[in-house]
């Protein structure tokens, strides 16, 4: 998820597992952890686009991390952790938990996390929460700025924000099973066969839900609202094509394998004055209107496949109106 909450959760834990000896101090020393894994960044000026897709989210993930990370500093913090009569045993259990939890709620997005990386690259993604959700970052911010502003109710309040977003996880999670079983119930219902599908929230809430599903004839993509009673009502699914044909000359090349294990499948091709590009659907699409043509759709993340250097190329069309995108999702909520 995004870097703030990223912060904001690790503030959170630090100050419930340290608050005794470091008192709101935590809350800084957790913010800074929290990010830590997503410092893994800083190393994208040497890597080219294809080791970056490889690398985000990758090793700094892992569970190999989350134990080495956690051992070492440990190591290196203990003698002014000793200073706050902080125990070793302590001090690793607060560092275990703030890394587990970054890679925790990475792991609820339809981006995922390598949590076995080197030993695999596979994308582990359970796709409740969007990369970018409000209601689960402000209860754990209210807590903070609470708690700081507090002499008495810091433990009581930073735990109330804790615990609010917890159970918002909760309900994405049960929101995530109610609409995929619909979705699913309804591609049987209109006899399509998938070979693979994904439900995922659209951003900013856990209420409207988007699936896509790979069949041998292109991508479906369908939208269900958990508020609205038309579960028994037909969902219309929209068929983008993969356009495999466009990618033939690319698929031994390790530009266009990159993306094909980056988006497990979920891609389609275009073709623009001789120039390829594929993009990744799985973040869902920028639509200029509700009725537009899956041609005419957008997709945050879209690379041109270069067929000399086999490179990623990132390319974004600079026309996109955010606004009108989202108020197609909000019409689909709507209605």
């Amino acid at each position: 998820m995004d870097s703030v909450t990223q912060a904001a959760l690790g503030a959170s834990i630090a100050h419930l597992c340290w608050h005794k000896n470091f008192g709101k101090k935590a809350f800084l020393s957790g913010a800074v952890l929290g990010t830590l894994p997503d410092l893994d960044v800083v190393f994208y000026p040497f890597l080219n686009q294809v080791q970056r897709l490889y690398w985000h989210r990758g090793e700094s993930h892992s569970v190999f991390f989350i134990l080495i990370a956690s051992f070492f500093l440990t190591l290196g913090l203990q003698k002014k952790a000793y200073q706050y009569n902080l125990s070793r045993k302590k001090l690793f259990t607060g560092l275990f938990l703030i890394f587990s939890t970054h890679v925790a709620i990475d792991f609820f997005t339809v981006y995922g996390t390598q949590i076995l990386a080197p030993l695999s690259r596979y994308g582990f993604a359970s796709a409740n929460l969007y990369i970018i959700d409000p209601l689960y970052t402000i209860p754990l911010i209210a807590g903070i700025f609470t708690a700081l502003l507090s002499n008495k109710n810091q433990v009581m309040a930073n735990r109330a924000g804790l615990i609010l977003s917890s159970f918002y996880i909760l309900f994405s999670l049960a929101s995530h099973s109610y609409a995929d079983q619909i979705f699913k119930k309804q591609l049987k219902n209109q006899n399509i066969k998938t070979i693979r599908s994904i439900t995922a929230p659209t951003p900013f809430n856990t209420i409207l839900w988007r699936h896509i599903a790979l069949t041998e004839k292109g991508i479906l993509i369908g939208y269900f609202s958990i508020i609205k009673d038309n579960s028994q009502e037909k969902i219309e699914f929209e068929k983008v094509l993969r356009n495999e044909k466009l990618v033939k000359p690319f698929e031994n090349q390790k530009n266009f394998i990159a993306v094909n294990w980056f988006s497990k499948g979920f891609w389609s091709a275009k073709i623009k004055n001789n120039v390829v590009t594929v993009s990744d659907l799985r973040f869902g699409e920028f639509r200029p209107f509700e009725t537009s043509h899956p041609d005419q759709w957008e997709y945050i993340f879209t690379w041109e496949l270069n067929k000399n250097t086999q490179e990623l190329i990132p390319t974004r069309n600079k026309n996109i109106s955010y606004k009108k995108s989202l108020s197609v999702l909000w019409e689909k909520l709507k209605n």
